[in-house]
């Protein structure tokens, strides 16, 4: 069943409040916040610093790194005069300290452009590319929109912890995160939805 409001800011804040206690508990103290754009039914769900977007700082094993958690949600108004959430594109992205270009981003988009005929549910980064019948030219995985499928934020607060080495906020972090999950499929998720 997906998140349900009396409103598309009271639907968001349910969402942005239980987002921040999974965050808390692994990753990051750092806050989500969410701003509603009425004229557009949509709200911006992201880290946010004086007013502007902003990323998390993370310490990995690699060093200080940025993540980035940014969600457009909107909530048509059902017959019972309830708002029901859906997420129309997400972007999670981590940075290097000081860099302004993601290493990887997870991105989707629920409504492609018109014209748009790459996955909507991709993975991206400055990373080269080896190909074999090309040893001289090497393609970005920027040039490419590689399919994944949903990226959920557990895992990728999973791949933060375990393949960065961040080191979590407790020590139920495994279980925190896969009831996180649970619960996402179980209660926040429509079934069938795209």
């Amino acid at each position: 069943m997906p998140i349900r409001g009396r409103s598309l800011a009271h639907a968001v804040r349910i969402f942005v409040d239980y987002l921040n206690t999974v965050l808390h508990s692994t990753v990051t103290q750092t806050p989500l916040s969410f701003e509603v754009v009425p004229s557009q039914n949509r709200a911006n769900i992201r880290f946010r610093a004086h007013g502007n977007s902003t990323t998390a700082v993370l310490a990995t094993r690699f060093g200080r790194m940025g993540l980035y958690i940014g969600q457009v949600c909107e909530a048509p108004r059902d017959a019972d005069d309830t708002y029901i959430l859906r997420t129309i594109s997400y972007r999670y992205a981590l940075y290097r300290d000081g860099i302004d270009e993601p290493i990887l981003r997870w991105e989707y988009v629920r409504f492609p452009g018109a014209n748009a005929q790459y996955c909507r549910h991709h993975i991206q980064g400055p990373i080269a590319v080896p190909l074999a019948d090309a040893p001289d030219r090497h393609p970005s995985l920027n040039d490419w929109h590689l399919p994944t499928g949903w990226v959920t934020i557990e895992e990728v607060l999973r791949f933060c912890i375990v393949d960065l080495g961040v080191r979590p906020l407790s020590p139920n972090w495994d279980s925190i995160l896969r009831e996180s999950y649970e619960r996402f499929k179980t209660e926040f998720s429509p079934l069938g939805e795209a």
